[in-house]
C-alpha cells in the first residue's frame, strides 16, 4: 500500500471516529434534557364541562390532556374544585403522551380514557368555580377557573 493511499485510510478513518463522537454527544445532550423536564410539565386540564344539559351529575366531567412526549403516572394526582372536593387517582393509572383522560363527576367504570368520581351530586359549580390539579406530592400542576357566562363548558388551554 502507498503512504498516500495509507494517509487517506487514516484520515477517513479518523472523520468516522469524529461522527461517531458527535452523534453520541448529541444522543447524550438529548437525554439529559429530556431527563431535566418535569414529566408534569405536559399535563393540563383541557376541558370542563361544568353544566351539562340534563343531569348535573351524569354529564360534568374535567378533561385532562397529557401534551407531553412522555407517559405519565397519575398514581396519587388529585383533581379538586374550590371547596377541596377531591378525586385521588387510582394507583397505576398512566395517562400516555398524547392522551386524555375524562373525570367524571358520577359512577361508572374506570378506564383508560375515562375515570368516575363515584359522586350522586354535581361537583362543579354553575356560577363560577375553579378546577384544581395536583401530582403526588401536592404540587399544583395547572388549574383551569369559569364564571358561569361561558355557557356550561370552558375550554381552559
Amino acid at each position: 500500500m502507498s503512504p498516500v493511499r495509507a494517509q487517506s485510510s487514516i484520515d477517513y478513518l479518523f472523520m468516522i471516529v469524529v461522527l461517531i463522537v458527535m452523534v453520541l454527544s448529541t444522543i447524550y445532550t438529548i437525554r439529559e434534557i429530556l431527563l431535566t423536564v418535569p414529566e408534569t410539565q405536559g399535563v393540563i386540564i383541557s376541558y370542563v364541562m361544568y353544566n351539562p344539559p340534563g343531569s348535573d351529575v351524569e354529564g360534568e366531567y374535567v378533561l385532562i390532556t397529557n401534551r407531553g412526549i412522555v407517559e405519565v403516572d397519575m398514581s396519587g394526582w388529585q383533581l379538586k374544585d374550590e371547596k377541596n372536593h377531591a378525586y385521588t387517582f387510582p394507583p397505576g393509572f398512566v395517562l400516555k403522551a398524547g392522551a386524555s383522560v375524562r373525570v367524571h363527576t358520577g359512577s361508572g367504570g374506570d378506564n383508560s380514557t375515562d375515570l368516575y368520581w363515584g359522586w350522586n351530586q354535581a361537583v362543579w359549580n354553575n356560577d363560577g368555580d375553579t378546577a384544581y390539579l395536583y401530582d403526588a406530592g401536592g404540587k399544583l400542576v395547572d388549574k383551569c377557573s369559569w364564571t358561569g357566562k361561558e355557557g356550561g363548558a370552558v375550554s381552559c388551554h
